[in-house]
């Protein structure tokens, strides 16, 4: 039985083909995992950005601003649109549609969140208290409050160290 340089050729083409689609599937499925897996960078911009947005919010809420966001377009900083949605402010935060999907992913995301507190907070004000007069001038002061710690380790933890 003689094999042909036409056969050889083809059953190498054959294994050439299958050897790239199997590294492709597997490329392929590293990225999706790099992306949307456990701790994958979709996840971990969600939970940075649900932090920031959350804490901004509460900041915002405590010295008397009433305002939610939306996507509106680029803009170099959060800037009012002039319009109200009932008692909020509307406002556009900072965005670079140029900076791609990673960035309008976060930038959606910090939206979702603050907005989501704002309301919240609106809707259940007993919960979140303005500030005093003095945190409002240590905030403009750029001072941080002095905190007291209160999870020392006793001085029988301080003997075995």
């Amino acid at each position: 039985m003689k094999i042909r340089i036409s056969q050889i050729a083809i059953v190498v083409l054959f294994a050439s083909v299958l050897v790239s689609l199997m590294f492709s599937v597997f490329l392929n499925a590293w990225g999706y995992w790099q992306i949307y897996g456990i701790a994958g960078w979709r996840e971990q911009v969600y939970e940075g950005e649900g932090t920031v947005a959350s804490l901004q919010a509460l900041d915002d809420f405590r010295d008397g601003h009433l305002r939610l966001y939306r996507l509106g377009g680029e803009s170099d900083r959060g800037k009012y649109t002039g319009t109200n949605d009932g008692p909020f402010e509307v406002w556009i935060p900072q965005f670079y549609p140029s900076l791609g999907r990673a960035h309008r992913y976060s930038t959606e995301q910090f939206i979702e969140f603050y907005n989501r507190k704002m309301r919240y907070m609106h809707s259940h004000p007993d919960k979140f208290g303005r500030k005093t007069e003095g945190e409002q001038n240590e905030a403009a002061s750029g001072k941080q409050p002095i905190r007291i710690e209160t999870n020392r380790t006793s001085s029988a933890d301080d003997s075995h160290r």
